[in-house]
């Protein structure tokens, strides 16, 4: 006989510390103590351009926002740091001449040569855990009608959790760009199947695992432990799967907090997720906490002798009178409610399958957080514990005592990052999926230039003499080739696009010059061919109209020399 004991394993598994459990609504997660999860994807204002006084406004107004909030609730915010390599492809691209299409080569042999190139995605993740007591349950009874008794507790939390999170999501629209995080159906197999792929739960396995892919979802999605598909090895030094897992902590905030005081980590060129979990708690909660902070320092003011004999013959300890002072400030900020107080743990959570490059990382980033004036560790015995605190939903694990408030939290969690461009040309006269006119690094955050917003492309470039911006126009002309069909009218001073429209097998032609040829002068005339009768360049006996090139597949680019201004 085989002793199969042996492979009968009945301790806990990587699948049992996962605390989710199963979809019960469109973007909805339920999990295993009960909690609804809703998770969206939101991106602030660039950090960039963004001034003093529209970042002091966008805290003012979370903080507003996330004061609403007590206990039961918990917020986490994600910064995730990723790489990127995504060089419009050359499929996606129409470049009717040699000369420009190699052009654009060079510059997507070079993005890729360099390498390093990373950009921020920002996530927000909401849960709810109800808190019934028997006053409230016996509310329901008392002030409720008999349709809505009827309602299962499950039915009536899930209605209460759905109408909050559109709610705060309203108030989150009016200052964030935010998406929801929602089920999406596709069909397969020839319109005779759905199937189903949540963002909320791809969400939650990148952070478990670090693998970001679609999931998608059986016709009963309930017991999800299977998507912790990882190995997960404790130690000083954790490992899932493959890879090493490293965690800095932030355990030491500065006395005095301004928005985006964090900001500098989103310029780090390597991948990480820094991830900020707010546990709520009420009014009353927070000030009997806060209260006990207080008394604690009160006793301090004094020493212990002169308490007991009731004699001043030593002086007051006067950080204990300080402590004394901001406490009791606290204790009233939380009784106005016009901010709300919390525990605040936040982490940076790294991987890497070389154990010392990940060492190195980890240092970087403790360093550059220790420079901002925060204290940071990096966890050794208790990195597990901190890894699992980190995951959307997880209540439990790495929880710190200090508190803080809701206008502490709007300075420190990610609001702004370095805006990374749209990865598609907006103008609506582009055909669909159209790559940006040009994609360039700015630092280690690659950027994707495009000139339109809607179907607006006005553009000013200024600045002194010398200084590209001739040689910027002229790769916003080869760039603008990508576009099928593409056509460009390109009035010249000085001849500086001359080089390029030869190049590109253009025509170049002189608008007034000295040495034009009798019936080749130039000048503005009405295309009698065009309904519209637009503005074109044609000869000045009328026998040619250039508006005709476009009805040309493949149109040459006119570059025409003016007598005004440069620039």
């Amino acid at each position: 006989m085989v002793a199969l004991k042996r492979f009968r394993v009945t301790g806990p598994s990587f699948a049992d510390l996962v605390p989710y459990a199963g979809l019960v609504d469109n973007g909805v997660l339920l999990l295993k103590d009960g909690s609804l999860m809703a998770g969206w994807y939101f991106a602030g204002p660039d950090s960039e351009s963004a001034t003093d006084l529209e970042r002091n406004e966008l805290s003012r107004q979370i903080n507003a926002v996330l004061s609403r909030l007590g206990s039961g609730w918990m917020i986490q915010v994600e910064a995730i740091r990723i790489p990127t390599v995504d060089y419009p492809s050359e499929d996606r691209c129409h470049f009717p001449d040699p000369v420009t299409r190699a052009i654009d080569a060079e510059r997507r042999a070079h993005f890729a040569r360099e390498q390093g190139h990373f950009e921020s995605k920002h996530a927000l993740i909401l849960t709810y855990r109800p808190l019934e007591s028997k006053k409230t349950a016996l509310s329901k009874y008392i002030y409720s009608d008999e349709e809505s008794r009827k309602k299962s507790y499950a039915d009536t939390v899930l209605f209460v959790f759905k109408n909050a999170v559109r709610e705060l999501e309203q108030y989150f629209a009016n200052t964030l760009s935010i998406r929801r995080m929602e089920t999406r159906e596709t069909v397969e197999r020839g319109g005779e199947r759905i199937a189903r792929y949540d963002e909320l739960l791809q969400f939650a396995r990148f952070c478990t695992t670090g693998e970001s892919h679609p999931i998608r979802l059986p016709d009963v999605p309930m017991y999800l432990d299977w998507i912790a598909t990882a190995e997960l090895e404790h130690g000083l030094t954790p490992k899932v799967e493959n890879r090493f897992l490293g965690v800095v902590a932030i355990d030491g905030l500065p006395a005095e907090s301004w928005p985006g005081i964090l900001n500098s980590l989103d310029l780090m060129p390597l991948t990480y997720r820094w991830s900020s979990r707010f546990i709520f708690l009420d009014a009353e909660e927070a000030r009997q906490k806060l209260e006990r902070t207080r008394k604690k320092w009160q006793q301090k003011v004094r020493p212990f002798f002169d308490q007991i004999f009731q004699t001043q013959s030593r002086s007051v300890d006067q950080d204990a009178m300080t402590m004394v002072v901001e406490t009791e400030d606290a204790i009233a900020q939380a009784s106005s409610q016009l901010v709300a107080y919390g525990y605040y743990t936040p982490v940076v959570v790294l991987f890497d399958s070389d154990r010392e490059a990940l060492q190195e990382k980890a240092e970087a980033i403790r360093r550059l957080i220790q420079a901002e004036g925060f204290g940071a560790r990096i966890e050794t015995l208790n990195a597990t514990d901190a890894y699992l605190g980190s995951l959307p939903g997880n209540w439990y694990c790495n929880i710190r005592e200090p508190l803080i408030n809701t206008t502490n939290l709007a300075d420190l969690i990610p609001l702004n990052s370095v805006w990374s461009g749209n990865p598609v040309a907006p103008c609506p006269f582009y055909p669909p999926n159209s790559p940006p006119l040009m994609q360039v690094a700015s630092g280690s955050t690659a950027f994707r230039l495009n000139l339109h917003v809607d179907d607006v492309g006005h553009t000013l470039i200024f600045g002194p003499t010398g200084s590209g911006k001739s040689t910027l126009l002229a790769l916003i002309a080869a760039q603008f080739r990508r576009y099928e069909n593409a056509q460009i009218f390109a009035f010249d001073k000085g001849s500086s696009l001359l080089p390029l429209t030869l190049a590109a097998g253009g025509d170049h032609y002189e608008i007034g010059g000295d040495n034009a040829e009798e019936g080749r002068a130039l000048a503005f005339a009405h295309c009698p061919n065009s309904k519209v009768m637009p503005t074109g360049l044609g000869r000045r006996n009328g026998s040619r109209c250039w508006s005709a090139c476009r009805a040309s597949p493949s149109p040459p680019i006119i570059v025409t020399q003016s007598l005004g201004r440069s620039d």
